[in-house]
């Protein structure tokens, strides 16, 4: 049975199937975007009520996970609003991943390569952050990424663009600070 369809029969079974399929996930991604392991409770949880109350309104059109990443991802927005702050601030670890390429970064010697990159990361400006996060800790697609954020396509593709590029300048000045201190560039 379609997660949606147990949903609207039994609000009950399908909402305790919800938390166990997606809620991990969804607190691990929370917890990425605003660095506070409480409020990534709150924000999960909000987002599970709502994609609960809101069942209905899911047409299939992508997979329910990239819904509720919308949802989420909304909630976030309007929470920074009305804070009038930017709520998307990743904590001082972002998560474990495996590197899909064992060999990369063999300049780094001695360095370990993964904290250097999450130093990267967590320099990153939010709006570049954000589809960092959800590119390469959440493996989703360009077209995915822009449904969740809102954003068209072409904007997706030129902030991990700008982050890539953020990300090598930063990861080459750590690695070799003399000779990398003429990279400059403005990311904002």
């Amino acid at each position: 049975m379609l997660l949606q369809d147990e949903i609207a029969s039994d609000k009950v079974a399908g909402t305790r199937r919800l938390v166990a399929e997606y809620g991990s996930r969804l607190y691990e991604t929370a917890i990425c975007l605003c660095g506070s392991e409480s409020d990534a409770e709150d924000y999960v949880f909000r987002t599970l009520e709502k994609v609960v109350e809101r069942i209905s309104q899911f047409k299939g059109k992508s997979s329910i996970f990239t819904w509720m990443y919308e949802i989420m991802a909304n909630i976030i927005r309007t929470d920074a609003r009305r804070k009038g702050a930017n709520a998307l601030v990743f904590p001082e670890s972002l998560p474990e991943r495996e590197d899909p390429a064992p060999d990369a970064g063999a300049a780094l010697g001695a360095k370990d390569e993964s904290t250097v990159v999450r130093a990267a990361i967590r320099t990153l400006p939010a709006h570049l952050r954000s589809v960092v996060v959800f590119r390469f800790y959440e493996d989703m697609s360009v077209p995915e990424i822009a449904k969740v954020l809102s954003l068209p396509e072409g904007t997706v593709k030129r902030r991990l663009h700008d982050a890539k590029k953020y990300m090598r300048d930063k990861i080459a000045r750590t690695i070799r600070p003399e000779t990398s201190s003429n990279l400059t560039g403005d990311y904002k």
